[in-house]
């Protein structure tokens, strides 16, 4: 295993990959990156002679997956060249250096370089390599294959400006860095060059797009681009702050032919205290504003909307702030998260922390809240006509073929394996409590919510 280069054709290599759309980004980069050098990439779990896991350090939860994939990929071939990568390497790697099992503990920035670290093979002692945070991820790692996914992940930004006191990430990813606008309409060509119907725009801090640029763009002027480009496919906005969603971009979805009627926005909390004392740059009024706003101007618009309950000091008070404001507003699903303290970051030390079971309580609460909202939103379509795009594969449970309206509206629907990868009108008769369900229709098509 020492002289893997050697026979590189034979080598299998299966990449793992824990957390946001950035980190699957920079998994299918990677991918492409063994490719061109004749590895053979293979799903997980199955027997490989390289895993790369490619960590996510968000909770305590994530980083505690991160270390059972180790043992896991350790347990199913245990010569294997483990190299552990991502961001929970790049904050952590003294507690990941005294796991057994690994080889490499690589940083986000050291990404670029990993076929040299596969060429050195097997290591005693696990190998740590962690550059500079404030470096990131190389932004010239691009993700330009399938790997047998219908949609495709950009990522047009990197890192992040911001200092919110319960997130670690900036410590990750270091501060934000865009791809220039020019590079970034290359790289959409090439991959609807590639046939993608749907592509993803990423990033750490997506709303920072462009800031660091020279001259100065942002978001809005992207899309304004992606729009005037009549491209033959749909583009989707991963993530913005409230605070970020502007006049501009507001005009640029109320009329988009290419960007989908779909937003996510994180709130992570309802009250105005606690969210000063998260140091996020907006109030819960903003917030409101901003969701009345897209809904009113968008037709048919998904709002997704994160929240974290039990952020220190949040009493009963302060949550019914949270769980009124989320009640009263026209958002259709909620990501919900326990307050999850990370060594590091201001929210770990203060003083007034909420016990376990109050966070679980208000877990439940949100999610209970959650399904409310799901299915009102879910049965508004109902009778409708939907533009999906229709998965590689079909739903196990029930057979049926399943995808994603332009809204983001999970579909299953009875049509023909032709329809696999494109985008087909479905007529959506019901839905089952987590998806609509419904027909194809005759024809192939764009429209639609």
């Amino acid at each position: 295993m020492n002289n893997i280069a050697e026979n590189t054709p034979a080598v299998r290599v299966s990449v793992n990959t824990l957390g946001c759309k950035s980190n699957q980004y920079d998994s299918s980069a990677l991918e492409d990156v063994l490719k061109r050098a004749s590895f053979r990439i293979v799903p997980f779990p199955g027997l490989a002679d390289v895993y790369i896991i490619n960590t996510c350090t968000v909770t305590g939860r994530t980083d505690y997956q991160s270390r059972q994939l180790v043992r896991r990929v350790r347990k199913i071939n245990p010569e294997a060249i483990v190299i552990v990568t991502g961001c929970y390497a790049q904050v952590s790697s003294d507690e990941l250096s005294r796991m057994d099992g690994i080889d490499y503990i690589i940083g986000n920035p050291e990404k670029g370089k990993i076929l040299d670290y596969i060429s050195k093979g097997r290591q005693a002692n696990p190998r740590v390599e962690v550059g500079h945070y404030e470096d990131g991820t190389p932004l010239s790692l691009r993700a330009r294959s399938s790997g047998g996914r219908t949609r495709a992940n950009f990522k047009v930004q990197e890192g992040c400006n911001r200092a919110c006191s319960y997130c670690i990430i900036p410590r990750a990813r270091g501060l934000s860095k865009s791809v220039p606008l020019k590079d970034a309409e290359r790289e959409i060509d090439s991959l609807v060059e590639s046939g993608f119907q749907e592509i993803i725009l990423t990033g750490i801090h997506l709303g920072a797009y462009g800031a660091d640029l020279h001259p100065a763009t942002d978001i809005a002027t992207l899309l304004s681009m992606i729009e005037a480009n009549n491209y033959p496919c749909r583009f989707r906005i991963s993530s913005l702050d409230p605070d970020e969603v502007t006049e501009e971009l507001i005009g640029v979805m109320k009329s988009a032919r290419s960007i989908c009627n779909h937003l996510h926005l994180p709130l992570q909390s309802g009250d105005n205290k606690i969210i000063r004392q998260m140091k996020r740059p907006y109030t819960r009024e903003l917030f409101a504003e901003k969701v009345e706003k897209l809904s009113a101007s968008v037709p048919g618009i998904s709002i997704g909307v994160d929240v974290i309950a039990g952020f220190p000091d949040e009493g009963e008070t302060e949550f019914e702030n949270t769980y009124s404001l989320l009640n009263v507003l026209p958002v259709s699903y909620l990501h919900i998260f326990p307050f999850s303290k990370r060594p590091g970051t201001a929210a770990a030390d203060h003083p007034n922390q909420v016990s376990p079971r109050e966070i679980k309580e208000r877990c439940n609460r949100l999610r209970e809240l959650d399904i409310i909202k799901r299915t009102k939103f879910h049965k508004a379509f109902l009778g409708k006509s939907a533009s999906v795009l229709a998965e590689a594969v079909r739903d196990k449970k029930t057979g049926l073929l399943k995808g994603r309206a332009r809204n983001y509206i999970p579909v299953l629907f009875e049509g023909a394996d032709k329809l696999k990868r494109n985008l087909v009108s479905v007529v959506l008769s019901g839905f089952d409590g987590d998806s609509m369900i419904g027909a194809a229709e005759k024809r192939v098509s764009g429209g639609g919510v």
